[in-house]
């Protein structure tokens, strides 16, 4: 492992690091098997409804997305590993639900505020690095135009 000062750097190497980690696991089955339900109650609990435009961040395979989806919601799965973000698709595809996957850090995220009506995240933003920033975004950016993050 190679060592540096430069803070920018050392995160660069630390979010590739956390990329090829969850890429070479087994996510999809973990998430089908221990948290199945999960994403339908947080889609319910933060009143998800047809036309809504969600922000699913660190979505995985979209445990959230897809449930957001299938109730009408327009969404947008996000996430740093772009081998969960293909098999999210596969899934959505598989369920009938249209969701756009996109790659994206949940401490960087590229989307202009007011952007969504909801912004949530199962379980997956809780493995960013940082989590203060991963809780303010830094900039601020996809902040819901109507307080709704879940």
């Amino acid at each position: 492992m190679t060592n540096t000062t430069d803070p920018e750097e050392a995160d660069r190497a630390l979010k590739a690091r956390h990329r090829a980690m969850w890429a070479q696991g087994d996510y999809p089955t973990v998430a089908a098997e221990l948290i199945p339900e999960l994403g339908g109650v947080l889609v319910e609990a933060c009143g998800v409804r047809p036309g809504d435009r969600v922000l699913d961040v660190a979505a995985g395979t979209g445990n959230v997305a897809v449930p957001a989806a299938l109730a009408g919601a327009d969404v947008v799965a996000c996430d740093l590993t772009p081998e969960l973000l293909e098999t999210g698709r596969a899934l959505a595809e598989r369920r009938g639900a249209r969701v756009r996957w996109q790659e994206a850090d949940a401490e960087a995220l590229p989307f202009d505020d007011a952007t969504f009506d909801t912004v949530l995240s199962c379980v997956g933003v809780m493995f960013a690095p940082h989590h203060q920033r991963a809780a303010t975004n830094s900039s601020g950016s996809a902040a819901p135009a109507a307080p709704s993050a879940c």
